[in-house]
């Protein structure tokens, strides 16, 4: 077996390290340029049209759910939706939609809830600079963890934009306050 010769050798790391110095040259060092906030889209449909509910992943992770208010998409019935365009959606009929589940078409794609499958009670939302409290019918300590997120998420969403912190009470007691 030949060995090649050091010449060529030689010839082809010069290539290769030329090659590399002309890519680089007249490119020089910048600083960053602030270009403003993250981009923001408009969600079909428009927030006084809708309601944003957290159903649980097959992985359990929380995923909001769009339901357009004034129509009813499921076939078993759903919850009392006030017509479309009447204004924000009310934060109580919005927990009670949480509560009944998931429609069939939300399960068949994978979609599940931890919560009970129904309140029986009238639920209470108060609302102060940024924060939200929850009052629901229900013993709440023993909620599990997915349980609490799902309807930590639902009220933060529930007429704003998700950034409240919430603060949920029952029977039984007060769970720490959390944000989605």
């Amino acid at each position: 077996m030949k060995r090649p010769s050091t010449a060529v050798g030689r010839a082809v790391a010069a290539c290769v390290t030329a090659a590399a110095l002309l890519t680089g040259c007249g490119v020089q060092q910048t600083d960053v340029i602030e270009a403003g906030g993250p981009a923001t889209i408009g969600v079909f449909p428009a927030p006084e049209n809708r309601m944003v509910l957290f159903f649980l992943s097959p992985q359990g992770r929380p995923t909001p759910v769009m339901r357009r208010v004034g129509t009813n998409l499921d076939p078993k019935g759903g919850a009392d939706y006030p017509p479309a365009g009447a204004g924000p959606v009310d934060r109580g009929k919005v927990v009670a939609a949480l509560f009944a589940g998931p429609w069939a078409n939300e399960r068949e794609a994978g979609l599940h809830t931890e919560l009970p499958p129904q309140l029986n009670g009238p639920v209470g939302i108060t609302a102060t600079s940024g924060k939200l409290i929850l009052r629901l019918p229900l013993a709440v300590r023993p909620l599990k963890a997915a349980a609490v997120r799902q309807v930590v998420c639902t009220v933060a969403f529930a007429g704003g934009d998700g950034g409240a912190e919430v603060t949920i009470m029952g029977p039984d007691g007060t769970l720490p306050a959390a944000h989605c």
